[in-house]
Parts: structure tokens; sequence; C-alpha cells
């Protein structure tokens, strides 16, 4: 027998022994009791009988009383060497109570306070917060929103965790749930949190604001976009993180939202900070009205192995929409092997409003099949587009421009990326002659089977296309316009379309080491005043299966002048429909060319040289 003076408190030894200790105690005295007789009683019960008072430690003489919360509340006489097992469903757990507290208040789930003021406390270990311990009913009809925020609110400053079981739990978002630092919200898999219908332009279901080092992870966040009691408005949000660090969203479902399923941006009170370090890992946002997810200011983050997808209801409907709002900035925002397809807008895009506030970033490994556009690209620098998969888009695969806010965009990178069966382009540079669009790098990129260009340049300069394959394709490369200028188009691999490497009106660029072989028609072709351009070192055999001898497999036609065109090698090829010339300058507005040690032997079935231009300059030096 132990002495008083080796006694442990009742709370000492529960905050030693944790919850799983306490019940382990419990679990003793109740499989003495069955012994005795009790098999047909619940374990509670064949423990202590309905309210009845045990010693339940056999190594310490302390009290256990099986009650309920409304019993606590009622209760007169309080003990503090009674340990007080709670047995209402979903509420479950020991409380003992603190002679030494008289100001906490009753927040249902930790602390119950009874009708004379005795505060029970409830004995927590390292588990998380339940939010059916506040009164969380996840019925699908009760509004659960004070209850689980009560949950949110009992986390200490120095963190915790808030586990919100199976079951629907309706939230008023007008209101919203909102997380404070250092918490963690955990929804178990079949956890639902759904916004009870309004008419609201603007609402959150979970409102993370100024916070830092806050997770939500599991279930599923569900809006109200089939049961919205309003036709206008486009705000209605999932997970809205604003102002915030550290924020972690993972493996959790987003959908049916008013608006977008996540936005990241600015707090519009006193706090204007950006958002920093934002993960989203094992997202999917399927389903939402406006955006799978915007992101508007916020510098750092990941979306890593998420979906995006489905996204349909007022434009700009993408699956990801990385777009800061002007005086705003998103930088070294990575989106890594997600899925974002299916949106009837574009699958990523990526839209800066001024010159350099969104730039920095990266699109790596992505799925964006089956949208109106795969990946857009405007008005924004500096990004980095690699590996991405942009198929069956009904426009564009990737389309880089400028907007309405900047015509700047430079210094990106579109390296790697599958373009396939698009439905117009499959890379296009939408260019004006008032836009500065250039500097940018096009290299190893696969387009095949676009119903219009593989690569298309318009008014784009100083750029580098090189050691892409396009395949199958109205046109293979095209640049376009009088200031598409110095761009480099080198050792690219260009057969089997219609057209191959075409210039229309466009001057100053290069174009060596390409294989332009097997086009319908002809295998490069300058076209409209394409002028001082380099043509050098390319290679073009078996083009102008259209037709037999009826196209050429190099042509400089309609004005294009002052070119050179040199070391070049052309072939008719072995099969049955052939071109009809080598090399065919083929008017006599088309002047001054320079054409020389270019070996266009056997070039084409007619002949291998046709020189119908003013002025060519040849010095005898080609190989007929």
């Amino acid at each position: 027998m132990i002495g008083e003076k080796d006694k442990l408190s009742r709370r000492k030894l529960l905050a030693s022994l944790g919850v799983t200790g306490a019940a382990a105690i419990f679990m003793n005295s109740s499989l003495l009791a069955a012994k005795a007789g009790n098999h047909g009683l619940s374990v509670i019960n064949a423990a202590y009988g309905p309210g009845d008072v045990e010693e339940c430690n056999p190594l310490h003489r302390c009290r256990c009383r099986k009650t309920t919360i409304a019993e606590l509340r009622t209760n007169s006489s309080p003990d503090a060497d009674t340990l007080y097992f709670v047995a209402d469903r979903g509420k479950e757990g020991w409380f003992v109570y603190d002679p030494g507290d008289t100001a906490s208040a009753d927040n249902t789930g930790t602390i119950v306070v009874s009708a004379a003021g005795a505060r029970f406390k409830r004995v927590i270990g390292d588990e998380p917060l339940n939010a059916r311990w506040f009164g969380a009913a996840g019925d699908g009809s009760t509004d659960d929103t004070a209850a689980i925020q009560r949950a949110l609110d009992t986390v200490p400053a120095s963190g915790g965790s808030v586990l919100v079981p199976d079951g629907v739990y309706m939230i008023n978002a007008l209101v919203a749930l909102k997380p404070n630092s250092n918490t963690n919200l955990l929804l178990s898999p079949a956890a639902i949190l759904k916004a009870i219908p309004n008419a609201a332009n603007l609402y959150h279901i979970v409102n993370v604001i100024n916070k830092d080092r806050v997770t939500i992870q599991g279930g599923t966040i569900m809006g109200d976009r089939n049961e919205h009691l309003a036709s206008t408005g486009e705000h209605g949000m999932g997970i809205s993180i604003r102002s915030s660090r550290n924020v972690t969203i993972r493996d959790t479902v987003i959908r049916d939202c008013w608006g977008d399923a996540i936005y990241i941006g600015i707090d519009s009170g006193s706090n204007q900070a950006a958002c920093e370090n934002i993960q989203i890992l094992h997202v999917t946002c399927e389903n939402n009205r406006r955006q799978g997810m915007s992101v508007t200011s916020c510098i750092g983050g990941l979306a890593f192995g998420s979906r995006f997808i489905r996204t349909n209801g007022v434009e700009p409907q993408s699956g990801i929409d990385i777009e800061p709002n002007e005086g705003d900035a998103v930088r070294d925002f990575s989106v890594v092997e997600c899925d974002c397809s299916d949106n009837k807008g574009s699958g990523i895009a990526i839209y800066g409003t001024t010159a350099d506030n969104a730039r920095d970033n990266l699109l790596e490994g992505n799925v964006c099949d089956r949208n109106t556009r795969g990946i857009q690209i405007r008005g924004a620098s500096y990004n980095k587009v690699l590996y991405n998969s942009c198929s069956g888009n009904t426009d564009m695969g990737i389309r880089v421009g400028g907007n309405t806010k900047t015509g700047k965009n430079q210094y990106n990178q579109f390296i790697g990326n599958s373009m396939l069966g698009n439905g117009t382009k499959g890379i296009v540079v939408e260019g004006t002659s008032a836009t500065d669009i250039g500097y940018n790098l096009f290299q190893s990129n696969l387009c095949k089977g676009n119903q219009n260009e593989g690569i298309n340049l318009t008014h784009a300069r100083y750029c580098l296309v090189t050691d892409n394959q396009c395949d199958g394709n109205q046109f293979g490369i095209r640049l376009v316009g009088a200031t598409c200028l110095h761009n480099d188009v080198s050792g690219n691999l260009i057969v089997r379309n219609r057209y191959g490497l075409q210039l229309w009106e466009s001057s100053y660029n290069k174009l060596q080491g390409n294989i332009c072989n097997d086009n319908m028609q002809a295998g490069l072709w300058l076209r409209n005043k394409s002028g001082w351009n380099q043509i050098l070192s390319n290679t073009c055999i078996g083009n102008g299966q259209e037709a037999h001898n009826t196209y050429d497999n190099l042509l400089i036609a309609e004005m294009s002048s002052y070119n050179t065109i040199q070391m070049n090698t052309a072939r008719k090829g072995s099969g049955t429909v052939r071109p009809r010339y080598g090399l065919n300058i083929s008017d006599a507005a088309s002047s001054q060319n320079f054409a020389i040690n270019n070996d266009l032997l056997d070039g084409g079935e007619t002949a291998s040289f046709l020189d119908a231009g003013t002025g060519t300059i040849t010095a005898s030096a080609n190989r007929l």
C-alpha cells in the first residue's frame, strides 16, 4: 500500500500518463469488473455501473465516475480526487476538477463550467482537439461554424491541431473559419466543410488572414455553386490565404465554389504584405466557377502533385491563374507535376500587370490538356516553362504575348514541352508592332499535329528557336510581321507539315542548320518582303509532297530581297512525289539575294535552281 506522502495528485497522474495511459488504467478496471460477471454491459458500465464511483487504479486509490457534459454543469459537489469520464457520443474523454481556477470560460470542449462555477478540464495528451467536443454536429444541417471556431480558438499560441471527424459540417462562409497561427486544421477523409448557400459575391469557407504556420489537411471543402442564391458575382472562395506566411494545404479536395477553390493574395485591411512560402500539396480543385487557384500576391510558393480541373462558369476559368494586381507581385512560385486539364479557360496562366511583377516563376512537368489554352504567359518575364504537356486544347498549346496592362514579355524559357493536336497553334508568340516581346528561348519542344503552326513568332525579336521538332502541323515554324526581327531559328527538325519553315514579312533573322524534309509544299519559304535574312546550312529533302513537280524545297518569293542563302542542301528525294526546284527565287521583285555555296545537286524534278530574281549574286559557286 502506497502511503499518503507517496501519492501523486490526480491531475499530475493524468498529465504524466496522458489519455492513453489513463484509458489503460480504466480498461484494466473494466476487465476486472467483466471477470466478475458484467459480460452484457458496456465497458463503462461494466467498470462503474451507471454513474457509480469506483477505485480505478490498483496502484493509486483515485476515484472514477462516468458522467455527461450536462451532469458536469449541474455538479454541485465537485471532487478534485475524482476522474470524470464523459460518455457523451463524440465528446468522450477524461475530465478533472480544478479548484484553483475560477476564471476560465466554458468552451464546451476542453473546459466545462458548472452552475456553481466549478471548472472541469479535459485531460489532453498529444492528440488534436476534436471539433465534436466543441459541439460540431457534422449532420449536414446544423450550422457548425461557431463550434469549429471554438476549437480553433482553443489551440494554444504555441501550436496545436484541430481534428474534424467524418461528417458534413455546414459553414457560414460569410463568417468563415479562421485558423490562428501555429494551427493545423485536420479533416478526416470523409469530413466535408460545406458552405451554407448564400447570395453574396464574396465569401470564404476557410480564411487564413495575416497568420503564420497554418496547415489545412485532408477532407473536402465544398462551395455552394449548385445552390447559390444569386446569379451574379464571382468571388466565393473555398480557402483564402491573405498576407500570411508558411501556409500548407495538403491532401484536400476543394470543389464547387462560386469563385475560386484557393485564393492567395493580400489582406485588404491595414496589413497588405505579400504572402510568403505557400505550399499546395496533393490538392484537388474541381468544378469551381472562376478559378481553380488564383495567386495574386506571393513571394515563394509551390503547387505540387495537385489537380486543378474542370473550372467553368465565369472568366477567366483557368486551372491556375498567377496574376498579381497592380502594386502586388508574384515571384518564385513553382507549379510542378500538377494536372491542369479540362478547364474552360487556360490550364495555367501567368499574367503580369506591370513590366516585372510576375517573374521568376516555374511551371514544370504539368499536364495542361483539353483546355481552351494550355499555358499562357502574357506580360510576364523571366519565367521558366519546362517539360509540360499542352495537348488537345481547343485553341493553343502555349500562348506568349503582351496584354492590356503591359506589352513586355522577355527572357522566358520554354524547354521540353509537348504540344500535340491543339485546335490552332502549338506555341505562339502573339505580339504587335507596339509590344516588346523578345529574348525568349524555345528549345527542345515537340509540336505535332496542331491545326495551324507548330511554332509561330509574330512581331517578336531576338528569340532563339532551337532543337524543336515540328511534325504534321499546318506550318512547322512561321515568323510573321515587319517587327519580327533578329530571331535565331536553328537546329530544328521540321517534317511532314503542310508548310515547313516560313517567313512572312520578317527580316534580319537567322535560319541555320534546320532539317526541313517531306513537307507538303515548300520546305523553307521566304514570302512578302522578308529581307536581310541569313539562310545557312539548312537541309531540305523531298518537300512538295502535296503534288508532284509543283512545289519547291527552298522558295524565295514576293519581294523578298537582300537575303543570304548559303551552304544549304536540297535533294528531291526518292519518292514518287518530288519537288519542282531545289532553290527557286521566283519573281523579279525578289532582288539582290546572295545565293552561294549551296549543294543543290538533284534538288528538284524540273531543275536544281531557278533564278527569276533581280540582281541575284551566285558567283557560280553552287553545286547544281
